[in-house]
């Protein structure tokens, strides 16, 4: 997989040495995260390639730290961004699908954020969910962020009318529908 991506890395790279001769302008640098879309191949199937049964199961986060530790060392690449594994529930079918099975809940994927590179992302949760409740997981995951010296971010969609484990019906050429989940 290494080797997949830092071939991509280069050919950007070349584009790039291109387009700073007859333009003039200063390339920063790429976020080299796996932005997740419905319209591609899910990480949950790298999951499975590297042995992990079905994404939630017993070796999820060692997966996890491994994918990000090939996101952040890629070579000959100035990393900006996160440059880290996304786990965003509703932009990748698998992640939605394993909702759907209940393979994993909120905790857990705040948890796998401990070794990746985003935190909570794009999270359904129920509409009525008490403010209290949501900013007791934001001070958690604050928390984790400072403990680890990594950014860790929060992005959670009430979903107006749901409660846990009701399904959404998102009208959306960008996001998965898969199941609210609870904020305990």
């Amino acid at each position: 997989m290494r080797n997949a991506l830092q071939y991509h890395i280069d050919q950007v790279n070349e584009c790039v040495k291109l387009a700073k001769v007859d333009s003039g302008w200063r390339f920063a640098g790429m976020d080299t995260s796996a932005a997740p879309s419905k319209n591609c191949r899910s990480m949950v199937e790298v999951y499975r390639l590297l042995g992990v049964p079905y994404f939630g199961a017993a070796g999820t986060i060692e997966a996890s730290a491994l994918l990000t530790r090939v996101f952040k060392t890629l070579d000959n690449v100035e990393a900006v961004g996160f440059s880290g594994l996304m786990l965003a529930v509703t932009e990748d079918q698998g992640l939605a699908e394993a909702t759907r099975r209940q393979q994993f809940d909120i905790r857990a994927l705040l948890t796998y954020s401990s070794v990746c590179g985003i935190g909570l992302d794009t999270v359904p949760i129920e509409g009525d969910t008490p403010l209290e409740k949501i900013t007791a997981i934001m001070r958690d995951t604050g928390t984790m962020a400072f403990r680890l010296n990594k950014p860790l971010t929060v992005r959670l969609f009430p979903v107006p009318g749901l409660s846990a484990g009701e399904h959404t019906q998102f009208e959306s050429d960008d996001l998965c529908n898969c199941v609210v989940l609870a904020v305990p």
